[in-house]
């Protein structure tokens, strides 16, 4: 029995953004515990069907030309910057960007072309 590799064209959405970055709301209860963006980003991609929502946290980095963070086990970290990486068709990335540009207003977004694997026995 042998595999063939069967390659989809997919794509691959990533979001740069501060962990300490929240959203904004007008009731009371999100203003005293606000909700971090990137939990509301992976929320509404789930909503919307995307196929594949991951957070990426970093060691060390900067985003949008701002101040360098480094992780350290003494001090706060939610100056440092974290990845949100969406896949899936790039139409329907496209339209969840679209669906939501406020959300990713000031942000870096990043995509890209990418293969997706799968195996058929023949």
């Amino acid at each position: 029995m042998e595999k063939e590799i069967k390659t989809h064209t997919l794509g691959k959405l990533r979001v740069y953004l501060n962990n300490k970055e929240k959203v904004k709301s007008r009731t009371v209860l999100r203003k005293l515990f606000p909700k971090n963006t990137y939990i509301h980003i992976i929320q509404l991609a789930k909503q919307c069907g995307i196929m594949n929502a991951t957070v990426y946290t970093t060691h060390a980095g900067y985003s949008n030309f701002g101040k360098i963070s480094r992780f350290s086990y003494e001090t706060d970290n939610n100056s440092l910057t974290i990845c949100i990486e969406l896949i899936d068709t790039k139409e329907r990335l496209q339209d969840f960007f679209i669906q939501h540009t406020s959300i990713f207003k000031d942000k870096i977004v990043v995509f890209k072309e990418v293969e997706f694997w799968d195996t058929d026995t023949l």
